[in-house]
């Protein structure tokens, strides 16, 4: 007998390769960006692959102390754009995605009644959601004030 309900485990192993497919695209994207000398920009997406990375190990310590198996092995399709906008574009859509996924948990949480990962979740759907915003701003800023000017916020020795 496990301590978890299988639901939540297969769950959380759902929200596990989320966070690893997003570790690996934000990292390309930190080491494409900083190459083409965007490396403000490049930054933000490393700090973001650092907290998806941070947000993995949460999910893996949960599914052990629920006596499930962390499956590390699966990953989604990364999606990485070939301009920086689209960049932005991809990971607008995978946190949004993500933020879904997180609220989708938190009502199974609440049906089971496992609180503990509830609370896990509702901790880390903040997370997206800032990040979600972020991506939202950036798009944004693009079209107030062009994609040149706002490239130009970003790139090396703009202090």
């Amino acid at each position: 007998m496990t301590r978890g309900d299988e639901r939540i485990i297969e769950l959380l192993n759902d929200i596990l390769t989320f966070e690893l497919t997003l570790i690996n695209q934000y990292w390309l994207n930190y080491r494409m960006l900083d190459s083409w000398g965007l490396s403000k920009l490049g930054d933000i997406f490393k700090k973001y692959s650092l907290e998806e990375m941070q947000d993995a190990d949460r999910y893996v310590d949960r599914i052990l102390f629920l006596d499930g198996h962390p499956n590390l092995q699966r990953m989604n399709t990364v999606h990485v754009g070939q301009t920086a906008q689209e960049m932005l574009e991809l990971a607008k859509a995978r946190e949004a995605e993500a933020v879904d996924k997180l609220n989708a948990g938190i009502a199974l949480c609440v049906e089971v009644g496992d609180h503990g990962t509830r609370e896990l979740l509702a901790e880390a759907v903040l997370e997206e959601e800032e990040h979600l915003d972020f991506y939202e701003t950036q798009l944004g800023a693009i079209e107030l004030v062009g994609l040149e000017n706002w490239l130009a916020a970003f790139t090396l020795g703009n202090d």
